[in-house]
């Protein structure tokens, strides 16, 4: 899907003030949370009202998923939240996060506010970045790499607590500023670590709209192997620093060209492409491509794996493309484009974007087709770039008719999800990893409009068009899943093993062993817990020991919570007679992935199911993960719209009988 260039390093987060915990953000030290050398910008309830009038002017006169996902009375009551936080005197800072938490309700992910050209400025020229990159695995925010600081937390080390606030609760609320599509909240823990549509990721982007600009970074962590936590006092990062650190995706904003990797083996092959970006310095895509897949073709390879698990999206001919070397037949990518108005008043005189303004923004009425229930269809034209997927393509000679595997996940978005949904629905390609995000009914994307606010300078992307795709089946508001699970895990990651590569390319593993096996003999290490009040985490040195029979096993634990104070607890697991789902002291959860590994011993369990946590009921996540004479287990929660966190792990190493 073509996006808009970024005019401005996209930099806004948000949440109406009422939301913010009281010990996060008190009324009373909203100005001391940042520097003087940002100068905030207070605007009167008139100058802000205006701003937040025409957000809503322009949102309900072009945006066609508006909508979609949300009722009309819950998008209004969205807005009135917005007023009333806006009917006293605010800064710019403060307003910027109301509109984002109030945008996030469309659940549309092109649609999110960008920074004013001052805070843009500022962020340019300031430090404010972690000097670090992380991911989230198994519920926690794990350290990728790091600037080189001393005392910098290591790659593999958890960071536990950010200057004073517990990841847990810095999760739940700049969480709340994630854009995505429809249903697919698996995306936000992904948008937080990595985002090349805003500012590095939104976790970086959004953290001083809730807490500030950062004269220093005070992390608490757990290194690896770790039986306590550990503090580290760092400077924050230029954010042209942050962008060279170390992430095994693309680079920041990458373009196609830069991002494509494969390589040949035997009868395997494998392409990896990390954006579909290639507006900025565009190669035709299908010529750039056709040196791998004559590749193909000439050495006759039998199964092709392509890697978009870091792939959110960005131009529509890469897809298709795709489509010429991969589709059976003649194709067409996409249905024609729907849009809610082709006229929009006095909104040019504050909106931008790319290509010719009066061809965006009063196109020939006679292109469109006007739909029974009052939007518009534009009609294809032969030879318009834009319209390339909406008109029959031509498969290539060089055209890949054997297996196709691919990888995906939650930073698959726009145009890679539909992408995938393209070769699942159309040739059946196997799918690995985790379920992609995204649409795969099609975003709300087309151009994007950015309606520039006169009074604050914010800024707001507002999309012009539902872009559909061309395919049978779809679960509307989610994106594509996948076939086979494959979870990452902490293990795998500390040891470099790519799991879903593996299941992908077929490599030979011992069968799953029985629960019994798994847990057999004595182990010693730490239990972690997130404390219910407080967030903070907890470590209890820990010893287990395990009986059972075949797929059940009966865990005795023995937790060291001080001087003199010694508690012990007994957990049964076990497998059903199907071993479909995963029994916990009777809690049962559904199996979504179960394998072995390397050695006899080894095991990937993930199962999902519900609970209940301080009297809310939650979505649990559990994961028993054993290499060697490594053995992980952990339980996670979450609350729909919310990402998976850590509630308890076990970390512990077998001890010689």
């Amino acid at each position: 899907m073509r996006q808009a260039p970024i005019l401005a390093a996209a930099m806004f987060a948000a949440i109406a003030p009422q939301l913010l915990h009281a010990a996060e953000a008190p009324s009373n030290v909203t100005q001391a949370l940042f520097p003087a050398t940002y100068a905030q910008r207070v605007l009167t309830p008139d100058q802000a009202g205006a701003d937040i009038a025409l957000i809503r002017r322009g949102l309900e006169m072009i945006h066609p998923g508006l909508y979609r996902y949300r009722s009309k009375a819950e998008i209004d009551a969205a807005f009135t939240r917005l007023e009333t936080t806006a009917s006293q005197p605010i800064s710019d800072l403060q307003l910027w996060r109301a509109v984002a938490v109030m945008l996030t309700e469309i659940h549309c992910d092109h649609t999110k506010p960008e920074m004013s050209d001052t805070l843009d400025r500022y962020r340019n020229t300031h430090p404010t970045h972690l000097p670090l990159r992380f991911d989230f695995i198994e519920g926690r925010m794990i350290v990728v790499s790091n600037d080189g600081q001393p005392d910098a937390p290591t790659p593999g080390s958890e960071i536990t607590a950010i200057n004073g606030f517990p990841v847990p609760r810095l999760v739940r609320t700049l969480g709340q500023a994630v854009a995505y599509d429809g249903s697919t909240d698996e995306a936000i823990a992904a948008k937080l670590s990595a985002d090349g549509d805003l500012m590095g990721d939104d976790f970086n982007e959004y953290w001083p709209a809730f807490y500030g600009f950062p004269d220093h970074w005070n992390l608490t962590f757990k290194a690896p192997g770790a039986s306590r936590l550990t503090q580290a006092t760092l400077a924050p990062a230029s954010f042209k620093a942050w962008t060279s650190l170390a992430w095994p995706g693309g680079g920041y904003r990458d373009e196609f060209y830069k991002a494509v990797t494969w390589r040949v083996a035997g009868k395997a092959a494998y392409l990896r492409l990390d954006t579909f970006v290639n507006y900025r310095n565009p190669v035709d895509a299908t010529a750039f491509l056709g040196g791998f897949f004559k590749t193909l073709a000439n050495d006759h390879v039998e199964h092709l794996i392509l890697d978009l698990r870091q792939n959110g999206g960005g131009s529509e001919d890469v897809s298709v493309a795709l489509g010429r070397y991969l589709l059976p037949a003649t194709f067409t990518w996409s249905k024609p484009v729907l849009l809610k108005a082709v006229r929009y008043g006095d909104l040019p005189d504050h909106m931008e974007s790319w290509g010719d303004r009066k061809a965006l923004f009063e196109p020939p009425l006679e292109g469109f087709r006007r739909t029974a229930d009052g939007w518009w269809e534009r009609l294809p034209r032969p030879g318009e770039e834009d319209d390339e997927s909406v008109l029959p393509q031509a498969i290539s000679p060089d055209h890949f008719s054997g297996r196709v595997t691919i990888l995906t996940g939650p930073r698959n978005g726009s145009g890679s999800t539909r992408t995938i949904a393209q070769f699942k629905d159309k040739i059946g390609a196997r799918l690995v990893g985790e379920d992609a995000t995204g649409s795969a009914e099609g975003p709300t994307a087309g151009h994007i409009f950015l309606l520039t606010l006169p009074n604050s300078g914010l800024k707001v992307r507002i999309p012009n068009a539902w872009n559909r795709t061309n395919i049978s089946h779809f679960t509307p508001g989610r994106g594509v899943a996948a076939d086979e699970i494959v979870v990452p895990t902490l293990l795998d990651f500390n040891a470099g093993v790519d799991q879903a590569f593996d299941v992908a390319k077929g490599r030979a593993t011992a069968p799953p062993p029985a629960l019994r096996d798994v847990f057999a003999g004595r182990w010693s290490g730490t239990l972690d817990y997130r404390d219910f009040k407080t967030d903070q985490r907890v470590i209890l040195p820990t010893t287990l020991q395990a009986t059972g029979d075949a797929e059940s096993a009966t865990l005795a634990f023995t937790f060291d919570d001080g001087p003199g104070k010694t508690v012990r607890s007994t957990e049964t697991w076990r497998l059903s007679d199907n071993r479909e789902a995963l029994l916990v002291d009777g809690d049962a959860f559904q199996i979504i992935e179960r394998r072995g590994g390397q050695a006899a011993g080894d095991l990937t369990l993930v199962a999902d199911g519900k609970g209940q946590e301080n009297g809310r009921a939650v979505e649990v996540r559990m994961v028993l993960t054993r290499r060697g004479d490594v053995l992980t287990a952990a339980r996670l929660t979450r609350q729909p719209g919310e990402a998976y966190q850590l509630r308890h792990a076990y970390s512990l190493r077998g001890l010689a009988n």
